[in-house]
């Protein structure tokens, strides 16, 4: 592979930005280019401070502004839940079509590739390593913010992530608006893409009862049908944001902080073990034991309180 040494910054504007407030234009982020291929396709190698994204996609205006956005990610995931660095770039894959992402994926991960392919769009992390491919510039984008958090988490605060709050936190990082650099300002109540499938959900009466999303996984989820994998990441989705609403009446948010800061530590897990140890059924889960722990020990209040602002939230009757 011939390795250009270049500097490359986030400037072409995409044309989805149209309309966005117009803020203090942000430092460039400086990356390198190399040229790459995947079984014959053409694309490129981008490297920049905290990754190394492969992608065969070919709009250089959009693959110019990767890096850029990419990096801003980074810089949110750590002002929210702080942690350590790899000293190495994480690795990520684009790729331009579907065909060549399922190419990719059977040979990466043969033992999981027909679960990930049922994924309808979007990608997975795995092994320090993300995997998505181009749809739409929106939507390709929140891929890459979802799935950078999972990657972030990985390489930041090891394995012992709760499902619940993993895949919670990916989808807080979908929405965003896009400033004249293409830098992501994060929007995380004006998830456009999960409140349908929450306000479905609602009209239906067929919210996922707490207990279960404590205790479950995406593995598992993507496999049931479609209308139940739209409620699953809408609730994952909207239990981030109301354990993150900043308002007085928000008596679960100090808990759900020092979750954040204890995330993946010894002190986490300690905490998780002794409730597990202490339950009588055996039938608590290591996702509902944090959960216990840190937000709230009694789960039928929690769920009473959470599904009326659901409705007030979407501004439905209940």
């Amino acid at each position: 592979m011939a390795r250009a040494r270049v500097l490359g910054f986030a400037i072409p504007v995409l044309p989805l930005l149209a309309g966005c407030e117009k803020r203090e234009a942000a430092p460039p982020v400086h990356f390198e280019r190399e040229e790459w291929n995947y079984h014959g396709a053409k694309g490129s190698k981008l490297t920049s401070e905290h990754y190394s994204l492969r992608t065969t996609c070919m709009s250089k205006g959009f693959v110019d502004a990767l890096p850029g956005f990419m990096e801003s990610c980074w810089t949110a995931y750590e002002k929210l839940v702080p942690g350590k660095g790899t000293g190495k770039p994480c690795e990520s894959y684009l790729f331009g079509t579907r065909r060549q992402w399922e190419r990719f994926t059977e040979e990466f991960a043969p033992d999981r590739a027909e679960t990930y392919k049922k994924i309808r769009s979007g990608g997975y992390s795995e092994r320090g390593l993300t995997v998505s491919h181009y749809d739409t510039q929106r939507s390709t984008l929140s891929v890459l913010a979802h799935e950078g958090l999972h990657q972030y988490l990985d390489v930041t605060h090891g394995k012992d992530i709760p499902a619940w709050l993993n895949e919670g936190l990916a989808c807080y990082f979908e929405s965003f608006d896009l400033d004249a650099d293409n830098r992501p300002a994060f929007q995380p109540e004006r998830n456009s893409l999960r409140s349908p499938g929450l306000r479905e959900a609602l009209q239906g009466k067929s919210l996922i009862p707490l207990k279960e999303i404590l205790g479950t996984h995406a593995g598992i989820e993507v496999q049931k049908r479609a209308a139940h994998v739209r409620n699953y990441y809408a609730q994952e989705w909207s239990l981030v944001v109301f354990l993150m609403r900043d308002d007085k009446g928000n008596s679960y948010r100090s808990g759900f902080r020092q979750l954040l800061d204890e995330l993946g530590t010894e002190a986490m897990t300690r905490k998780a073990r002794a409730l597990m140890a202490a339950d009588t059924n055996g039938d608590m889960s290591s996702g509902e034991a944090v959960f216990r722990a840190y937000v709230s020990d009694d789960l039928d209040g929690f769920q009473t309180e959470y599904e009326a602002y659901l409705y007030q939230f979407l501004d439905m009757k209940s």
